[in-house]
């Protein structure tokens, strides 16, 4: 070990005398290649038993601070040896690949990327690079939105995202997203689509996939007010309830009325979708809803056309499960929360330069959360767990 040390310190003194202009990139280069014949030699010793023996060097390219450089590899007789030293300088590029996977992901530029890497790593890399690690995601996201879904799910909660895209000019366009909860409790994001604008026919081409994909069965659906959706959803998933959003329909009004008058309609508007009650039934909410109606139209005539007849069954869907889990969904707020993770990131773009690209930071967040945070059950569904089991099969 001392004469390897002293070879070593020679080495390194020749280099940085002989070779000033390159003495890091043959420093490293020296260092790398003795560590690599120490590990052959620590093998050697370790497996004498076999009559194995050096065999020579074979060359790999390597990249360093700046560039690559050729490394001499030693190698055996037999074959056996696999250098450990590799895999560390291996993984060292792959967590780079993924650090610049993963900053492009929370909004960067890669012209901001590859200012990134200059200053912290010295190192360059080029935003084409970056670029080439993003595309590869393509086939991991192809993999996970095709990817088989169980039978049976409590719960959807459905929403469209409008982000901003490049098609010759920039618009708005629609990315279908569905959430739901599994019958272990976790939340799972089933699909993501793009269909630039969202409609009711886009939302059963979402169901058409879902259900090739092995969706069979759902309690309820949760969505906005978007006009047809309900009948989609009686369609594609026929004993699935569907509720319309009360956030969403409160706000609607809200937009409507006078700020003076805001905090008296919002706690009115309660009243009509109580929560929590088990004693609570929708010929009670229908009751205080003609109320609701009755005070606040005569200086609000538009409030009558808010709810429609035909309609007012679908705010009420929330009253036929247990009381404890209301609040839960009576509105998309599940969803809206996932949405606003992604637009945090999309306000930073501004726009995409393609549909695709879109679609990849899209997933990729979602991807992230998913493993992050929806690995957990959630808990507050296990008192009444058998309750919603018992729903699938009336």
């Amino acid at each position: 070990m001392k004469n390897i040390h002293k070879s070593l310190t020679k080495s390194i003194e020749d280099i940085i005398y002989y070779k000033p202009e390159n003495s890091i990139e043959e420093i490293v280069k020296t260092v790398f290649e003795t560590i690599l014949e120490l590990e052959r030699d620590e093998f050697l010793n370790s497996n004498s038993g076999f009559g194995n023996k050096g065999n020579g060097f074979y060359s790999r390219m390597l990249k360093s601070i700046n560039n690559y450089f050729r490394l001499r590899i030693p190698r055996d007789r037999l074959g056996l040896f696999k250098p450990a030293f590799l895999d560390i300088l291996r993984q060292e590029e792959q967590q780079r690949c993924e650090l610049a996977f993963k900053l492009y992901v929370k909004g960067l530029s890669t012209r901001e990327i590859e200012g990134i890497f200059k200053e912290v790593f010295n190192s360059k890399y080029s935003a084409s690079s970056i670029s080439q690690i993003n595309s590869n995601f393509c086939e991991q996201r192809e993999y996970w939105l095709k990817r088989p879904l169980q039978n049976e799910y409590y719960f959807l909660f459905i929403d469209a995202l409008q982000v901003a895209v490049r098609r010759e000019t920039v618009e708005k366009e629609a990315f279908y997203i569905v959430l739901g909860l599994r019958k272990d409790l976790k939340r799972e994001i089933l699909g993501v689509y793009n269909i630039p604008t969202e409609t009711a026919d886009g939302w059963k081409t979402v169901f058409d996939d879902l259900k090739t994909r092995g969706l069979k069965q759902t309690l309820l659906v949760v969505a906005d007010g978007l006009s047809g959706l309900k009948e989609v959803v009686k369609t594609e998933l026929h004993s699935a309830k569907f509720q319309r959003c009360l956030v969403h329909k409160i706000r609607n009004i809200l937009i409507k009325t006078r700020a003076s008058d805001k905090k008296e309609i919002s706690e009115d508007f309660r009243r009509v979708f109580e929560l929590e009650n088990s004693e609570f039934k929708q010929a009670d909410g229908l009751q205080q809803l003609t109320c609701f109606i009755d005070k606040w139209a005569k200086k609000y005539p538009g409030l009558k056309q808010q709810f429609k007849k035909n309609d007012i069954d679908h705010y009420f869907a929330y009253l036929r499960f247990p009381p404890k889990i209301h609040r839960m969904i009576y509105t998309t707020n599940w969803i809206e929360r996932l949405n606003r993770n992604i637009r945090r990131t999309e306000k930073i773009r501004m726009s995409f330069p393609n549909p695709e690209s879109a679609l990849n930071l899209i997933c990729a967040n979602l991807m992230e959360l998913e493993e992050r945070v929806y690995k957990y059950p959630i808990t507050s569904f296990l008192p009444v767990q058998n309750k919603l089991d018992d729903l699938f099969c009336t």
